[in-house]
């Protein structure tokens, strides 16, 4: 019986000699947590400059008010600043997060500016996934409302957004990195999700 099972273990280490002893990563060490956050912090100013682009070009085009499109030019100008100081900003220079007591939930959050949120709030909630998920993709997080909060995915473990399948249900680490604006208290924020179960 052994000698049959040996010529199998062994073409099995030959062909794929990982699958055996690899297991996955739980959870990113403290240094390597630190790095995605600031990371997903770089990919969700990268998407407010975006979103600002599409606002400065419909401004171009005539919709809204003139000064508009000073407004958004000045806006996409701190935006690459921002983006800049974080793009270059070294592994250590990231503080650890911090643990939020702040309901996912409630909709209103005085307690932030907007920008990114340094150090970044650990947040646990439950998301029943309606449809494949991406970077920037709204997270339908369970208890929030059509008035939010709102939470965007700037960046997940592994980085693919394709782990969270439609029809599925997960409850998430995340961690807000990144507080978008948005109309009075609302929370709308981009998150680096760490932990999927």
């Amino acid at each position: 019986m052994l000698r049959r099972a040996l010529p199998a273990v062994l073409m099995a280490l030959a062909l794929c000699p990982f699958a055996l002893f690899a297991a996955p990563r739980a959870e990113e060490s403290p240094a390597d947590l630190r790095e995605s956050l600031r990371q997903s912090t770089v990919r969700a100013i990268e998407l407010e400059i975006e979103a600002y682009t599409e606002k400065l070009q419909a401004a171009m085009g005539g919709t809204g008010p003139e000064e508009n499109k000073a407004k958004f030019r000045q806006k996409i100008g701190e935006l690459e600043a921002e983006r800049e100081r974080f793009r270059l900003m070294q592994p250590g220079e990231y503080p650890d997060p911090v643990t939020s007591i702040a309901d996912t939930a409630s909709v209103f959050d005085e307690a932030t500016a907007w920008g990114p949120m340094v150090p970044a709030e650990l947040r646990e909630a439950v998301v029943t996934v309606d449809a494949p998920y991406d970077v920037g993709s709204l997270l339908a997080v369970e208890g929030t409302s059509r008035s939010g909060p709102f939470f965007h995915l700037a960046g997940i473990l592994g980085g693919d957004a394709a782990v969270l399948k439609p029809g599925r249900r997960y409850r998430l680490t995340m961690y807000l990195v990144y507080r978008r604006e948005y109309f009075g208290f609302i929370g709308d924020y981009y998150v680096y999700v760490s932990s999927v179960r």
